[in-house]
């Protein structure tokens, strides 16, 4: 009975080491990314991480990066860092209000459904764009009522593009109701 406590403590032993090191999204907000949230598990959404925090991230656990914004929008090559750091890079560009539409709202809720798995991260500027697309798919796709869409938009980031949310279902809905 000794001998067996004896491997078995030693083991735990062993073992301590690595749970330590493991990586845990569950601490990703310690990296201050700006607007951060954790909307649903695996997926986190905040405004642009810099070269630094997708570092950060990459050590935190995070899988995948995908990113709204266009590539105008910053000084340097996020797909360029985010593959170097071994993370997988997608891309959608939101760059107008006129991109915020049912098209790249279910070509962004497919990303997520790809990659919802692993610990993934969606961003553009602020989490505002992440946002108004998740609303626009919850009214459109899923059938919510817009007041819960939109609310469903605000905690994924929408903030002052809620009318263009607005705008996008009822566009949408007087189109089916033409067919």
């Amino acid at each position: 009975m000794k001998a067996l406590f004896l491997i078995l403590f030693t083991c735990c032993l062993l073992s301590t080491p690595c749970i330590a090191e493991q990586k845990n999204p569950q601490v990703i907000e310690l990296i201050k990314l700006n607007n951060f949230a954790n909307p649903q598990e695996n997926i986190y959404t905040s405004g642009q991480p810099t070269q630094a925090q997708l570092s950060q991230l990459a050590d935190k656990g995070v899988k995948h990066i995908i990113n709204l914004r266009g590539k105008n929008e910053t000084q340097w090559d996020e797909e360029d860092v985010v593959n170097t750091l071994g993370l997988q890079y997608a891309a959608l560009p939101i760059t107008s209000k006129a991109d915020i539409n049912v098209t790249n709202a279910i070509l962004l809720q497919k990303l997520l459904n790809e990659t919802s798995s692993e610990a993934t991260l969606v961003h553009c500027a602020s989490s505002n764009r992440v946002g108004a697309l998740v609303a626009v798919y919850h009214a459109t796709e899923l059938k919510l009522p817009i007041e819960q869409a939109i609310a469903i938009g605000k905690q994924w980031g929408l903030k002052s593009l809620e009318s263009v949310v607005t705008d996008e279902v009822t566009r949408y809905q007087n189109t089916l109701i033409q067919k």
